[in-house]
């Protein structure tokens, strides 16, 4: 055997004790998220955590180093950490289908091969699984101007007990091989949001008047909440007279947030401003 062909077996070797030692540590990590499920046995809650996973995948994205891309790391990671979430109780996922399958490859890639996926025609479908309790999660598509008939704007009621938020934009890295064009997704479902270090958040706010679109975003600026993008509810019957607006805004709103207070008090023409959720920026494919 010549000495290319033994310095192969011996690399060849090498990958498999490597291959040995990663399995070794996963199954470490799975008695671990064992022992986590049975501390938390008399605790209520979500056992899925999108903020505290957003900030385990950008702390390994930030020490990666070397000729893997960064966004495989991501996926393999993703796939590891939605089965270790199963582990710890119920959890599936209600995915807006549409006439467009990039939401269900979306939904797919982000919480891998194992998680229950169920499809749903209409939005509305989703949101109602999430407030039943019928799925733990929900991707639906991101709001648009002029939409007929837009999701957003039964974000933060309570249903059952429930209250849908949003609490993550999809996909977590962008690129990758997903079917049709490039889509964005929000990730909804009942729970408090959760500040990650660097996030983005959304308000529905609602005025009894017409307002101009730079009096609304001066006003939020002034009350430290600077708006990134805004979406209007169209009028119809139901809401003629009245403006309802989804407002995107940089940084962390926490459900009952001092600044949203505030700025209703300073501008009484607004009847309505509530937090309905915020998401950890996501990270690009050349992180």
């Amino acid at each position: 055997m010549s000495t290319d062909s033994n310095n192969l077996d011996d690399l060849r070797s090498e990958i498999d004790t490597i291959d040995e030692a990663l399995h070794d540590l996963i199954m470490r990590r799975a008695e671990v998220v064992a022992r986590i499920k049975d501390a938390k046995a008399d605790e209520s809650g979500s056992v899925f955590r999108p903020g505290r996973e957003a900030e385990v995948l950008r702390r390994l994205v930030d020490r990666h180093s070397g000729p893997l891309a960064s966004a495989v790391i991501v996926r393999v990671w993703r796939e590891l950490m939605s089965a270790f979430v199963a582990m710890q109780g119920e959890f599936s996922i209600a995915v807006w289908d549409g006439e467009d399958p990039a939401y269900w490859d979306i939904a797919r890639d982000q919480f891998g091969s194992q998680t229950p996926l169920s499809r749903h025609a209409t939005t509305r479908g989703v949101l109602q699984a999430v407030a039943d309790g019928a799925a733990t999660a929900g991707v639906l598509p991101m709001p648009q101007i002029d939409e007929a008939d837009p999701w957003w704007p039964l974000l933060g009621s309570e249903v059952g007990g429930r209250q849908v938020r949003i609490c993550a934009r999809l996909p977590f890295v962008t690129g990758g091989n997903r079917r049709g064009a490039p889509a964005e997704a929000l990730l909804v479902a009942d729970m408090a949001p959760v500040e990650t270090g660097e996030d983005r958040s959304f308000l529905i706010v609602e005025c009894e008047e017409p307002i101009s679109r730079s009096r609304l975003t001066g006003s939020l600026s002034t009350a430290g909440l600077p708006p990134s993008a805004l979406v209007t509810l169209p009028k119809s019957g139901v809401t003629a007279g009245r403006e309802i607006f989804l407002i995107e805004v940089e940084g962390f709103v926490a459900t009952e947030d001092d600044r949203v207070t505030k700025f209703l008090e300073d501008n009484t023409d607004f009847s309505i401003a509530r937090a309905v959720g915020s998401y950890a920026v996501p990270l690009t494919a050349e992180t």
